[in-house]
């Protein structure tokens, strides 16, 4: 008799086949997590340096207050760097589980 696959479990809502669903759930939100906690501290560390460093306040760039453009100017490329390696990780992960689901060909 051959044992049942993971993709059964899922199929019949099994016990193990929640636990399947539960590691993934759990990958995913763990990931979700740790790049909200990075992007997060790096774009509340922007603010917080221009507080403990006064002096630029009076700066100005291009007829723009420096504060401004430091904050505003690197989160752009930022946001879409921690997007795109959020979304690598998040293909990762749901592949690793679609090749533990699916029966190989």
């Amino acid at each position: 008799m051959i044992g049942r696959t993971p993709r059964d479990e899922l199929r019949e809502t099994t016990e193990h086949g929640g636990l399947y669903l539960r590691r993934l759930v759990r990958s995913q939100l763990g990931l979700s997590l740790l790049a909200v906690t990075a992007f997060g501290g790096l774009a509340g560390s922007l603010p917080l340096a221009l507080y403990l460093l006064p002096g630029l306040q009076d700066v100005e760039l291009l007829g723009l207050p420096l504060p401004l453009l430091i904050v505003m100017v690197p989160l752009f490329p930022i946001f879409l760097a921690f997007g795109w390696v959020y979304e690598r990780r998040a293909q990762a992960l749901e592949e690793a589980f679609r090749d533990l689901v699916e029966p190989p060909e």
